[in-house]
């Protein structure tokens, strides 16, 4: 019975995946996030006159994996769910389940970046370690999450319920989880904190074949800007106010 439900969910999946391949869009990282193309606005009236750097961010996500959209195919079972704790390392994913990017450097670059148009230091630049730039402070972190969910809805009624996806019902229901902590450090002294915040950020959205797919997988660049827009603001505000906080000490 199993398999049997495992193959109709997989047979309609497909079909559905061939007629709505061309909503999928692109599937690669892109930072800012192509929604808005833009980095925040928030900017320091003046810049703190030291160098920094961002150094790629220390995973520690779990590696948990839940596949099972083949309950929907289930009459009266209302849902099936996926989820990954690392979307990016899923083995056979789903179309509309592919995320491309190596968060650890991704994020890291996107944060250096984010810090360098806000005009915080005189110079922000992304760093494999501490040898590759020369620098002042350091900015390093910590992944604590990127779960990536998707409910599949066959309302109820099996394979036949995915007419309704035709018709323009939400075909999922998506969520983007995003969990990290940034602090700032000497550059030779990592164990010396000179500021620090956990950020963290959870995006809901439907989907359908019409609608939404493409924003899905782009929600990792959104949900990083949003999390750093308190960070981002927060420094931003030191650095007119309080500037000598931002050096080593």
């Amino acid at each position: 019975m199993r398999s049997l439900t495992r193959s109709w969910v997989l047979i309609l999946v497909i079909l559905a995946m061939m007629a709505i391949s061309g909503c999928l869009g692109n599937r690669d990282w892109q930072y800012p996030p192509s929604a808005s193309g833009t980095y925040l606005e928030n900017k320091a009236a003046s810049a703190v006159l030291a160098k920094a750097i961002v150094l790629p961010l220390e995973d520690l996500r779990g590696k948990n994996v839940k596949e099972d959209y083949w309950l929907a195919a289930i009459p009266l079972v209302p849902y099936g769910d996926t989820m990954y704790e690392r979307p990016e390392a899923a083995k056979s994913p789903e179309k509309v389940d592919v995320v491309r990017f190596e968060p650890s450097q991704d994020f890291a670059k996107a944060i250096a970046a984010e810090l360098s148009q806000a005009g915080i230091y005189s110079s922000v630049k992304y760093a494999k370690d501490e040898q590759q730039e020369p620098a002042d402070v350091a900015f390093r972190g910590r992944l604590r999450s990127t779960d990536w969910k998707r409910r599949l809805y066959t309302y109820l009624l099996g394979p036949v319920g995915t007419v309704f996806w035709i018709l323009g019902l939400p075909m999922s229901e998506t969520t983007t989880g995003l969990e990290l902590d940034l602090r700032l450090t000497p550059v030779n002294d990592p164990s010396k904190v000179i500021w620090n915040m956990t950020m963290d950020f959870e995006g809901k959205q439907l989907d359908s074949p019409y609608y939404g797919l493409q924003a899905a997988v782009e929600s990792y660049p959104e949900a990083l800007q949003e999390a750093l827009k308190p960070a981002i603001a927060d420094l931003v505000g030191l650095a007119g106010q309080d500037p000598n906080r931002l050096l080593p000490r």
